[in-house]
Order: C-alpha cells, then structure tokens, then sequence
C-alpha cells in the first residue's frame, strides 16, 4: 500500500486532465451557485478587506470571487498543479496569495477573519483527517469569525455518517467504489467537449446530523445548513454555515 495519503489522487487528477488540454476542471469564477452565495456572505459578515482564507482552493475561482468582492485572499491546497492554476488566475489581484499546504498535516500559519471551504472537505474519508483538518481550519479563525462549507456532498442515506472510517480499505468495502480502475469523463473546453480517462477519486458524503456533530465536536458553532439544488458537479451537496465562538 503507498504510504501517500489517498487525497493526493486530486493532484494526480489535475495532472492528467491539464495535460489532456483542459483549462479549468473545476469551478469557474462566474459560477452561478458560488458568485451569489459569496457575495452574501462576504456582505452579511462584512468581510470586504478582511482576511480569507481558503482550503481546497483548487484553480482558484473561490479566490477570484472573493478577491472581486474586496477581500485579502489567501488559498491553499494539497495539489501543486492546481495551485499553479490559480496562481495564474490571481495575478491580476494585488490582495491575493496562494500557496501549496497539506491542509490536514501542515498547520496554517496566521490569523484570518473567515475562512471558505468549498467541495473540498468531503475529499476527506478518515475520521482523523477530517478532524485534524477542521481543527486546523478551526485553529487559524479569530473568535466570532465565519465559515463556510459550500458545495459539501451530503445525502441523507450517506453511507457510514455514524462510523468511524478508520483505513482506506474500510471506506472501499463499504462503498464498493473502484477508486483505480480510469473511467471516461468529459470537460467543456471553449464550447468542445474534450474526454479523459480518469480513476473515481475518494470523498465521503455525510449526512446532516453527520456534518453537525464533526463541527460542534471541533468547537464550531453551526449557524444554519442549507441543500443546495442539483447540479451537474455534485447531485447532492449543502452548504454549511458555521462559526467560531
């Protein structure tokens, strides 16, 4: 068994699907669930030149909405070739930064007033992971400030949302999920439809009594949870709006 941690497939998935001449295989900035919600919570919370931080940051769309709405950025992820990507996409942003960080063993350095998370926590299967990785995000917020979990999968019959996923291996039997065999997917390139193989790559959905528990157990406060309509990237996901007290 490799001794890598099983999220860096995200990073062997970026690889493949650049080199196969995709520009952006995730999110993109005028996208039409991310850019309203956003802009509501930068407005509610007031965040219009303060410090956000991102985890899973991903090619940097988060970071270009953020970055238009006023904010200091600063995103982080696991996968170079991704923060390469939005490295690029924010150069024309003097206030944004973005740097590569194992977001659940390296610990964040500084102190941010909010902090966005988006589809990238249910990349975590571990119970270990998922809690070193909330109490980083936990450890780096000043008190009274927001987060936001956006674009989390979630399903109310989520597989294992009460059980301690302890190996890998455990989630694979459960799931009965083939996260090695490369399957075909297509991205839209400039109105053309260009085609990858690629493995099914790991995460876990939760349900919402799940989600909740995980927050309140790291300290956060869950201020409200929200199903977010279908979309073409994630069938089921909620958005998860809590706070550290």
């Amino acid at each position: 068994m490799s001794d890598k941690p099983y999220y860096l497939a995200y990073e062997n998935r970026y690889r493949k699907v650049f080199k196969a001449g995709v520009e952006r295989w995730g999110h993109l900035p005028n996208d039409e669930i991310l850019v309203p919600v956003l802009t509501k919570w930068v407005n509610d919370n007031q965040l219009q030149g303060k410090r956000v931080i991102e985890f899973a940051c991903g090619e940097g769309a988060g970071g270009e909405i953020l970055s238009e709405l006023g904010c200091i950025y600063h995103g982080v992820d696991v996968a170079p070739s991704a923060v390469e990507k939005s490295r690029k996409a924010l150069e024309r942003y003097p206030n944004a930064s973005v740097s590569v960080l194992d977001m659940v063993n390296d610990k964040i350095t500084g102190t941010y007033d909010a902090a966005v998370d988006i589809s990238g926590f249910h990349m975590l299967v571990l119970d270990k992971d998922r809690n070193k990785y909330l109490q980083n995000a936990f450890n780096c917020l000043k008190s009274g400030a927001p987060m936001l979990f956006l674009k989390e999968s979630y399903r109310t019959d989520a597989p294992a949302s009460d059980k301690i996923i302890e190996t890998i291996e455990q989630w694979t039997a459960i799931t009965g999920e083939d996260y090695v065999t490369p399957q075909l997917k297509t991205a839209s390139q400039n109105g053309m439809n260009i085609e990858v193989n690629i493995p099914f790559v790991p995460a876990r959905a939760k349900n919402k009594d799940g989600y909740i528990k995980e927050f309140n157990d790291i300290g956060f406060i869950v201020d409200n949870f929200v199903e977010t309509e279908r979309n073409a990237a994630i069938q089921y996901s909620a958005s998860i709006y809590v706070r550290k007290p």
